[in-house]
């Protein structure tokens, strides 16, 4: 029977020779199925496989009742994504059997946005010239922590060796112990437990440690800001989640930073962010505006705002003196402004939509976004690589919300 690759488990045993997306030998018929043989197929793109019994591909032994009620919820919040886009139809499945799942579990299925079915009153002129005239209106923003700068100025130190960042670190007890705990996960899947900075530094590399300490870092900014429009707990949830997959997917795209990645994903919607914290009202005007029209919510922000939450990021990072190769790829996550592709920007459009098609914490009010025009293809990957990611996102993300206490 053939089975999604996805729903394997450890001793099912294979009906037919397994072959990779570019035709490679993997493993021979009647292999029974190991852990590590996982790893293999996720590696090399297998995204279905025969094995002897077993439920087929697309079967299920959940009750009908559940899988309608799955199905319909996905159907919602699948309503305007472009199903004709690769992987999408493969992503849905996924989302599919995930809310199965929930729900066999008794778990409630989350709440998404309901649209008041009417256009709103928008401003004749959007309210701002600019995403800088925004930074520059009067808002509060939060001041960025001193702890970041000072490890840039010692990785641009050519005299500065890795006890010399580790011990800066040392000086900040809450990020300290973050960045252990990160490394600790199974981000990494190191065999020992790292107990010092210093180990850390060594392994995961200098440039790895600041891309994380970079992440921790922009949490810390926000920390303790609240508004009764949204939740900051769930904002976080999403924006971990899509770090985790944008990590998992670097792993399988050649030459690309898995540490950077998980830093674009992190990052991706702070624009969103501060525009929910500063204009909440305006947030959901933005929303009744892409419901009404069938505009993209950056489009209905560009109306309201005059910039959407990508503008926004750009100026806010360049106030920040954020990596410009960090900032490319939040900025294009929903598709280059500048006219040149950035890998990490398609990696984090996919991560995006694959993170709001679980419902992992909230982004674009529930609302599944079709990757840009270019960003799956670019990755190439199979289809498949969707259901592999997502089988190995859901152990490794429970994980990162309870090291960042989601």
């Amino acid at each position: 029977m053939k089975i999604f690759v996805g729903d394997l488990e450890v001793g099912m045993r294979l009906a037919e020779d397994v072959k990779g997306a570019n035709g490679r030998f993997l493993l021979a018929a009647d292999t029974v199925i190991e852990e590590r043989h996982l790893r293999i197929f996720n590696i090399w793109g297998v995204s279905e496989v025969e094995v002897l019994g077993g439920k087929g591909a697309g079967e299920s032994d959940a009750d009908p009742q559940l899988h309608a009620l799955a199905k319909e919820y996905v159907d919602g919040i699948f309503a305007y994504a472009d199903m004709t886009v690769a992987p999408m139809e493969v992503l849905k499945e996924v989302s599919v059997k995930y809310f199965v799942r929930e729900l066999e579990k008794n778990n409630e299925l989350p709440h998404t946005m309901i649209s008041m079915g009417r256009e709103p009153d928008i401003p004749e002129t959007p309210l701002f010239a600019s995403a800088d005239a925004f930074l520059k209106s009067g808002i509060r923003l939060a001041s960025f922590p001193d702890i970041y700068y000072k490890i840039m100025e010692a990785l641009n130190d050519p005299g500065s060796g890795s006890e010399n960042l580790a011990d800066i670190i040392s000086k900040d007890s809450g990020l300290s112990a973050k960045l252990i705990s990160l490394v600790n996960s199974p981000l990494y899947g190191f065999d020992l437990p790292v107990e010092s900075l210093s180990r850390a530094v060594s392994l995961v590399g200098t440039n790895g440690v600041c891309q994380l300490a970079l992440s921790v870092s922009v949490m810390e900014a926000f920390k303790g800001e609240h508004n009764t429009g949204f939740s900051m707990a769930d904002f976080w949830k999403h924006s971990l989640a899509c770090a985790v997959f944008c990590r998992i997917l670097a792993l399988q795209v050649p030459g690309v930073s898995q540490d950077k990645c998980f830093v674009v994903g992190m990052l991706h919607d702070v624009g969103q962010l501060i525009m929910l914290q500063q204009c909440p009202e305006k947030i959901d005007m933005a929303f009744e505006l892409r419901m009404a029209r069938g505009i993209s919510y950056c489009e209905a922000e560009s109306i309201i705002f005059g910039f959407d939450h990508c503008d926004l990021v750009g100026s806010l990072f360049k106030l920040w003196n954020i990596p410009p190769s960090i900032t490319a790829g939040v900025v294009g996550h929903h598709g280059s402004r500048s006219g040149e592709f950035c890998i990490e920007s398609a990696i984090c459009s996919v991560a995006d939509s694959m993170a709001v098609a679980m419902q992992y914490g909230t982004d674009s009010f529930g609302l599944v976004n079709t990757p840009y025009p270019g960003a799956w293809d670019a990755l190439g990957l199979p289809d498949g690589a969707v259901v592999t990611t997502a089988l190995k996102a859901r152990r490794q993300i429970a994980d990162i919300l309870t090291i960042f206490g989601g």
